[in-house]
């Protein structure tokens, strides 16, 4: 009985968190005019599922905050691949495309949803220039593959049970997936500690300016021939 009132109070725990998460999104998405603030909107709202997580109480200043800290930075690292999303769908829906274009675009959109989710986790943590988000995302979903797997089928189920039950589009329709998402990737991001925070490798060529101060290491010199 006791672990079945357990489990009970937890599930009505994460319930409520959706709802504000939820809450936190659709708001933050209307004030910034639907196109422009569901980046925003979604860095808030997941900041705050960072806060929930550490057992830190959701503050509503703190979520404004973030959307207004977040703003035009979400515009490139979130709104420009969800719009390359956006037309991948609707170029492979056409049904003007050959098929083996088709198939291609759905690829690319499987793809660009798995970089998408894993984005405003990753830019939270890592502040790396905002064009080089998207592709340490994909990088991150592909070496966590079975992990983002998961995460296109819990996806997939929750569009389902939206479509089946619209009734939950305005309450949770956005929440549980923010949550679920948070979830999957905050552990994505912390078994791959060592991939995210490693520099890139530079160019071939490449010299390193020595530190101010100090003298340039010699060139080698070719050898004499006789």
């Amino acid at each position: 009985m006791g672990r079945a009132a357990q489990a009970l109070s937890g599930g009505m725990d994460l319930v409520l968190r959706a709802l504000v998460l939820q809450g936190i999104w659709l708001l933050g998405t209307l004030a910034g005019g639907l196109v422009l603030g569901w980046a925003p909107a979604t860095m808030a709202a997941l900041d705050a599922a960072t806060c929930a997580e550490r057992g830190e109480p959701i503050r509503w200043r703190r979520a404004a905050q973030v959307w207004r800290g977040s703003f035009l930075r979400s515009q490139v690292t979130l709104g420009l691949p969800g719009l390359f999303l956006v037309l991948a769908v609707a170029a492979a829906l056409s049904g003007l495309l050959p098929v083996g274009l088709e198939v291609v675009l759905w690829l690319a959109a499987g793809l660009l949803l798995i970089a998408l989710a894993h984005i405003p986790d990753l830019d939270r943590r890592y502040r790396l220039p905002a064009t080089r988000v998207l592709g340490r995302s994909l990088v991150l979903g592909l070496a966590q593959a079975p992990t983002s797997l998961l995460m296109l089928a819990v996806l997939a189920l929750w569009t389902g049970i939206v479509l089946a039950v619209p009734g939950l589009a305005p309450f949770l329709g956005a929440g549980v997936p923010l949550l679920v998402i948070h979830h999957l990737v905050d552990r994505s991001l912390d078994r791959n500690e060592d991939l995210l925070s490693r520099p890139a490798d530079p160019p071939d060529g490449y010299r390193a300016r020595p530190p101010r101060g100090t003298a340039a290491p010699p060139r080698p010199r070719p050898a004499a021939t006789a």
